[in-house]
């Protein structure tokens, strides 16, 4: 895990700070930075330090499943990261000094909690088997505390999607979705199970109900995923659950209308960039890759992921970025294989 250079800057004894600074209320941060010197601090420094002094802290936890100090300090960093600021005080909290250099760490820490946490949920909600259906889907959709993030975010992708499909070409719809293939999907697939519920609600026949696979290469979270499905009742109807890894032959894609990869498969653009390049080498031309990215403070807890670099033009034709100014974290992107 790539340590962090300096909570101040680089090359200055008064900054090398980072155990100076442990209180992440901006204004204690405030008047610590007044006196080691500085003689005002603005929005974008408390903020800047904040996320500084947060990561710090995360690093001193023995782990990161679920607890009382995870918890808050994550839920904390999350509400930062969400606000809304003009581009120019994003541009100085961006480029506070020693903060890009801290970013992968912290993304680090923010995807391995993240597993964390769907793991211990899972687990959570599949112990509730015995008391039937309708208990499991209440522990999802009133207990785990990102539920309804997940609904905002299928809503949004949803919209992104059927935006860059192309109009019926007669009345029998035949370019409904039939197949959306989820790669990533992790113990906890709550996106596919609320992409399914919003396309329920929200078609006009079930007969243009989609199937959804789920694909990860982790055979204990297709094991815990499938059977937590099992007992979800008619609300996990419709899912396909298969042990594979992205870009293999194995399962295929070029059935699938529509394929998501997850926010936590691959941390860097080049890395996302060779699995992008994978998958669509096995997708059929026309069908839609639904990619999610950050943007503002958000590319603290995920990367900004470009579709327009040279190589991925080459396969795949840009649709839509769409960029969440709610509680929603993740951006969606959503572009065409090009024939």
């Amino acid at each position: 895990m790539p340590a962090l250079l300096s909570v101040l800057g680089l090359g200055s004894p008064r900054n090398q700070s980072a155990h100076y600074l442990s209180d992440t209320n901006p204004q204690i941060l405030a008047e610590k930075v007044d006196m080691m010197g500085s003689a005002k601090i603005s929005k974008a420094q408390k903020i800047a330090l904040t996320i500084l002094d947060t990561h710090e802290q995360l690093k001193k936890l023995p782990d990161y499943r679920p607890g009382e100090d995870i918890n808050r300090l994550l839920g904390n960093l999350v509400r930062t990261c969400v606000q809304i600021h003009p581009p120019s005080v994003i541009r100085q909290i961006l480029g506070f000094p020693g903060l890009q250099q801290m970013l992968p760490s912290l993304r680090t820490i923010c995807s391995e909690a993240e597993s964390c946490l769907e793991n211990h949920w899972a687990q959570h909600t599949l112990s509730l088997a015995n008391q039937g259906p309708d208990a499991v889907l209440n522990a999802l959709q009133t207990d785990f505390p990102y539920f309804q993030n997940y609904v905002d975010l299928a809503r949004l992708e949803l919209s992104a999607i059927r935006a860059a499909m192309p109009p019926p070409s007669d009345t029998t719809n035949t370019n409904a979705l039939k197949k959306i293939t989820f790669i990533g999907s992790g113990p906890l697939p709550l996106t596919s199970w609320c992409l399914l519920d919003e396309i329920r609600q929200t078609c006009s026949s079930t007969e243009n109900i989609p199937t959804i696979t789920n694909i990860d290469m982790s055979p204990t979270a297709i094991s815990v995923s499938s059977q937590l499905n099992a007992v979800l009742g008619p609300w996990g109807q419709g899912m396909e659950f298969l042990c594979g890894e992205a870009g293999s032959s194995c399962p295929s894609l070029a059935d699938s209308d529509v394929v998501y990869v997850a926010a936590l498969v691959g941390l860097s653009q080049e890395d996302k960039e060779d699995i992008f390049l994978n998958v669509v080498k096995t997708m059929k031309p026309g069908a839609l890759l639904v990619i999610r990215s950050a943007w503002g403070l958000r590319t603290c807890l995920y990367p900004e992921v470009s579709v327009n670099t040279e190589r991925l033009l080459e396969v795949l034709e840009p649709c839509a970025v769409v960029h969440p100014y709610t509680d929603v974290v993740n951006s969606v992107v959503v572009a065409r294989v090009r024939e």
